[in-house]
């Protein structure tokens, strides 16, 4: 029997198959689903045995020839196969997840057309040769492959009971799309899908064997960073023992309480909520070693790459201070991670780590979780190891859309598995509904006053900020087009120690000028710092005056947090200001806006202690479930229930058409620009990996504003592509400054 799976290096079939059966059964054991992973990894390729695909590896035929397709045969056998050996109800989550091995999820009704009830074999895709790969599948090549594979004998599929099964499962997607149910189909779908990928993958010469074991990580190594940290003396500093304190005491809870449940951390900001969660995580993750016998990884997902970035070295310096390498236990996954590719590190190693998270702590970002659980394509891929044992934290989930909030609930409440899910923020929005670990700080200080500001446009706050003390001071706007108009006036009046911070600078530029900022502020130096909402979030900066544009109540708290955020002053201040013009409602929308108003238009009047506007956002996040529109939400949700993949992809931002835009702005960028070059020489193959690996280093020169902007000074294409634009090392000058970032007509702004 010579059948191959692949050439160069021959793959025998039957070793392929056998392999990615195993695996993938190991890969859903823990879950119960490990015969159903057999079965797909056994099945996946069987098409592969037509000699119209082995035609084609030797070079007899045609590469695209429809009768060398092969996932269609193989994913009837597995729904077939399924009914026979006893597992009916999972006959349709096989043949979808053997179906789309090479590619995403399908709707059931659009993989099985209605006419298949009928009888009638459909006209198109590979439905049309499915009749030539039955038939020339009866040979005893065939039946030998399959016994040895421990299947069924195949001759009744074969002679008909191939046709019964894709008539029966038509039925079935049909019925599926009238019906209601919860997310138990979509996950077991999802996970054979997710197991199936990675191991067929894994076989498949990008990557070879199972995952390693996992290592244990001391807990003790969060408290001896700390110790080692020295941080100054601060008001806060008791409190943050008394957080780190309460969760290690919540670890003596009943383990059933603790692993797996949905947990929440919330505490206030300054708390040291970061490594209060690693130490959680890290003491949980011992725990379950020794009552349960397996070390489920900690996956740490965050909103934005600057706070993933912060607490990457967070991770890190706890990993050395137990003396580990932090490339052989951490892994951070994210569209900008493989610009830190390791010495010696290939591409291919570093693209198998991020989809399949092979490490013992994860650091990565919403946009990479959530998919992970929606789909439908290898955004699955780390599913199941998810799913096999896992602490996921979510920090910041305040940011998440409140539209998605049905979905994201649901979601987070029906993933199965040995997971536990842990929310944490200091504004809670409950999305996870579970027990609180961490403990009451009764006595935690008053950091900031919220107060109503009397200025109403940019030129009234540039005479505020001229005429005021000399303080450090934050200012966030929300509109690039705002936060450079009030830099401009700051600039030109001859304020000292300015800074700007937008979307508009490039990321180098951007990470620079916070080191900047950082060390004045410790220096005490009097700076003033003109931002967007780049800054809001996870930013580790510290202000003793903010001004803030009215935003939603989520967002006045987290502007708050860069206010006294040490509590070193007796008495910080954020001024709330409701300013001229209409670009609050266009970036946020009535209604978040509106319920802002409702709960703290009268406490701004007086001022209101952040601690006291903690207290009311249980209230706020109340008011704007109930007027904010969640049909997002609940269609997704409900589309994931039906299977129905076309329409249920996740997006956790909508944003306005942009245009990237790479600045050759030095000899770093220039020499990135020749590789890209290159690059696009490369045959398929190669250029694919030499793009994966460029695009994120290539990212420190790219601003990408909205695409309106942009045309009002367009730069020419980059390398002959219009949809991505270059800004020549001599031409820097007419669009873009290091001050300001990105140039275009003022006028044209929100």
């Amino acid at each position: 029997m010579n059948l191959l799976a692949r050439k160069d290096p021959d793959e025998p079939l039957l070793d392929h198959l056998q392999g990615t059966g195993a695996l993938a059964e190991a890969f859903l054991e823990p879950l119960g689903l490990g015969p159903l992973g057999r079965l797909a990894g056994l099945c996946h390729d069987l098409g592969k045995a037509t000699p119209y695909f082995q035609e084609m590896l030797w070079g007899k035929r045609k590469k695209g020839d429809p009768l060398t397709w092969h996932a269609l045969p193989g994913a009837l056998f597995a729904a077939w196969a399924a009914r026979k050996e006893g597992y009916p109800s999972a006959a349709l989550s096989l043949f979808l997840a053997v179906l789309a091995h090479h590619g995403r999820l399908e709707t059931p009704w659009n993989a099985l057309p209605s006419s298949l009830i009928w009888g009638r074999l459909p006209k198109e895709g590979a439905w049309r040769v499915l009749k030539d790969h039955l038939e020339a599948l009866k040979t005893p090549t065939f039946r030998e492959l399959v016994r040895a594979l421990g299947l069924p004998d195949p001759m009744a599929f074969l002679d008909g009971e191939a046709l019964e099964v894709a008539r029966a499962l038509a039925k079935e997607a049909e019925d599926l799309s009238l019906s209601e149910g919860d997310l138990t189909l979509h996950f077991r779908t999802a996970l054979l899908y997710s197991a199936l990928l990675d191991a067929d993958r894994r076989l498949a010469g990008q990557a070879a064997g199972s995952p390693r074991p996992s290592r244990p990580i001391p807990a003790w190594s969060v408290e001896k960073r700390l110790e080692m940290k020295r941080l100054p003396p601060t008001p806060l500093v008791r409190h943050r023992e008394a957080l780190l304190n309460g969760v290690k005491e919540a670890l003596n809870r009943p383990l059933e309480e603790l692993f797996p449940a949905r947990l929440t951390l919330t505490a206030p900001t300054g708390a040291g909520k970061t490594l209060a969660a690693l130490r959680f995580a890290l003491g949980l993750r011992e725990r379950v070693g020794r009552e349960l016998g397996f070390l489920p990884k900690v996956v740490y997902a965050l909103p934005y790459l600057s706070i993933a970035d912060q607490v990457e070295k967070e991770a890190e310096a706890v990993l050395q201070t137990a003396g580990l390498a932090p490339r052989d236990f951490l892994l951070v996954h994210h569209h900008l991670a493989l610009a830190r590719l390791g010495e010696g590190q290939s591409v291919e190693e570093a693209l198998l780590l991020q989809e399949t998270w092979d490490r013992e702590v994860v650091v990565t970002t919403f946009h990479q979780v959530f998919p992970a659980l929606v789909g439908p394509g290898s955004a699955l891929r780390p599913l199941h190891a998810l799913a096999e044992g896992a602490i996921l934290i979510l920090d910041e989930v305040q940011t998440l859309p409140a539209e998605l909030w049905p979905a994201l609930r649901a979601l987070l409440r029906e993933l199965p598995g040995r997971v536990t899910v842990v929310s944490m923020t200091a504004t809670q929005p409950r999305l996870v509904e579970g027990k609180e670990i961490a403990p009451p700080l009764p006595d935690y200080p008053r950091r900031v006053q919220l107060l109503l500001g009397g200025e109403t446009s940019l030129e009234e706050l540039a005479q505020r900020l001229l005429k005021g003390p000399k303080r450090s001071r934050l200012v966030v706007l929300n509109t690039v087009r705002e936060a450079v108009e009030l830099y401009t006036l700051l600039r030109d009046s001859g304020l000292p120690h300015l800074y700007l911070l937008t979307s508009h600078l490039i990321p180098k530029h951007r990470q620079k000028r916070l080191g900047e900022i950082q060390k004045a502020l410790e220096d005490r130096i009097p700076v003033t710092l003109v931002s967007t909402q780049v800054v809001e979030a996870g930013v580790d900066l510290d202000f003793q005056e903010g001004y803030r544009a009215l935003a939603p109540m989520e967002s006045l708290l987290q502007t708050a947090g860069r206010v006294n955020r040490n509590a070193e002053d007796s008495e910080g201040r954020l001024f709330v200001l409701d300013l001229e013009g209409r670009s609050a409602k266009r970036v946020y929308g009535e209604v978040l806006l509106d319920r802002t108003w409702q709960v703290l238009a009268e406490p701004l009047q007086k001022g209101i202690w952040d601690l006291e506007a903690l207290e009311l956002l249980e209230g706020y996040y109340r008011l704007v479930e109930e007027g904010i529109s969640q049909h997002k939400g609940r269609k997704l949700l409900e589309n994931l229930q039906n299977l129905d993949y076309c329409r249920a992809e996740l997006r956790l931002i909508e944003e306005a058409p942009s245009l990237p835009i790479f600045v050759e702005w030095d000899e770093e960028a220039s020499r990135l620009l020749g590789e890209l070059e290159d690059a696009f020489k490369k045959d398929p193959l190669e250029r694919r990996l030499a793009l994966r690996a460029l695009f994120p280093r290539l990212q420190a020169y790219t601003v990408s504003p909205l695409l309106h902007r942009a045309l009002k000074n367009l730069p020419p294409p980059l390398l002959g592509r219009e949809e991505w634009r270059y800004v020549p090392r001599e031409g820097v000058a007419d669009y873009y400054e290091e001050e300001v970032g990105f140039k275009w007509e003022m006028e044209t702004f929100l």
